[in-house]
């Protein structure tokens, strides 16, 4: 058998990132210090020793069936099995979790509202939440995602930016089933690494949301990335209002000062839409 390389030892304070490959992950390490860091894909839990050393664990690696009904946290999740690795050990672990763990609303989503998962995604990450808090208690960061966006176009990805942005490149437009109208909370994952990166230094615990908490047109954005692109049709197959949210993000604010302004997100949708001409 070929001879594997024992983990080098670290201090009680390395970093460990799970899902080295995911799209947030690919940008948080270039930008996170090599010192103390461990990052590795979901594949190596089981790795002996992996959690020598570490004393923040934050996981960007999702199961392909946590959209699934039938998902099995026990078996599937890798937050859950994590937080039993940790188990008593004086590790602080951040999840990712979903916006989508509240309920739908008109106002702003604030860390206090009312859950309420609409689909199974939902549904699956609040109950990892809920396994994580009784197993980890104040150990425990969840940070609640908006709509994270960048340059997805990754073999498989079936994000909301990953299909508009293949569109435009492949047929020269933007094909909308909701109207142009609804408004979300997207920010640049630039921003969240950014963000995640003073994150791991100091967790918050408790839950905390983080996106821009700009009310967002959909359409605009399209625009925007039409605008850096140089061409493109926008088409709107349906003018249903399909999941509109803003969160409330007071308590990053708070913490961590404006995470981006709307010229920021214009000016990466210019870049997006620059970088697919460029390929083109």
């Amino acid at each position: 058998m070929p001879h594997r390389r024992k983990q080098p030892a670290m201090a009680d304070d390395g970093l460990l990132l799970v899902g080295q490959n995911s799209f947030i992950a690919s940008h948080l390490l270039s930008i996170l210090p090599k010192d103390r860091l461990r990052a590795v894909s979901h594949g190596a839990l089981d790795t002996p020793g992996l959690l020598d050393g570490i004393g923040v664990v934050i996981n960007a690696a999702r199961h392909p069936s946590s959209g699934q009904t039938d998902y099995d946290l026990d078996i599937m999740d890798p937050d859950v099995r994590l937080a039993r690795m940790i188990g008593d050990r004086s590790i602080r672990m951040i999840m990712l979790s979903s916006r989508k763990v509240y309920a739908p609303s008109d106002h702003p989503l604030a860390e206090t509202s009312p859950i309420g998962p609409s689909d199974a995604y939902g549904a699956n990450k609040r109950r990892a939440e809920e396994r994580l808090a009784r197993e980890l208690g104040e150990r425990l960061s969840i940070l609640r995602l908006s709509n994270i966006f960048g340059d997805e176009r990754v073999p498989g990805r079936r994000s909301f930016l990953a299909l508009l942005l293949n569109r435009l490149m492949e047929q020269n437009q933007i094909r909308y089933d909701m109207s142009p109208f609804v408004k979300r909370d997207f920010l640049p994952v630039e921003t969240l690494t950014g963000l995640l990166a003073r994150i791991v230094r100091e967790p918050p615990g408790g839950v905390l949301n983080v996106g821009s908490g700009i009310a967002l047109s959909t359409g605009r954005l399209a625009l925007w990335i039409m605008e850096g692109f140089g061409d493109g049709k926008l088409v709107i197959e349906s003018y249903e209002e399909k999941d509109p949210f803003v969160l409330d993000i007071s308590r990053l604010e708070e913490r961590y000062g404006c995470p981006c302004t709307i010229d920021d997100i214009r000016s990466r949708c210019l870049d997006l839409g620059r970088s697919l001409r460029l390929k083109d």
